[in-house]
């Protein structure tokens, strides 16, 4: 397999765990369109479990993002090498 190929494997992977991981930091957040309705915030309740939960979805967020970063260098380093060739 070819290193480009590789990469953009490996970019399509990450976005659908960003997007899973991304859908489940929503749902640890009171939604938008619930506070327009009711006019005032919901009861949330704030437990250990819930900001382990968001710290843990959080830092997926960050480590994929990383990945992306690491990823977008190495095929722009790609690209610049192909048109010095």
């Amino acid at each position: 397999m070819k290193v480009g190929e590789y990469l953009f494997n490996e970019y399509r992977e990450l976005t659908t765990k960003y997007v899973a991981v991304s859908q489940r930091l929503r749902e640890l957040l009171p939604r938008m369109a619930d506070l327009s309705r009711e006019g005032k915030l919901p009861a949330q309740k704030v437990t250990k479990e819930l900001l382990s939960d968001f710290d843990k979805t959080e830092e997926e967020i960050e480590a994929a993002l990383a990945k992306f970063r690491k990823i977008r260098h190495g095929l722009l380093e790609m690209l610049l090498r192909s048109r010095k060739d």
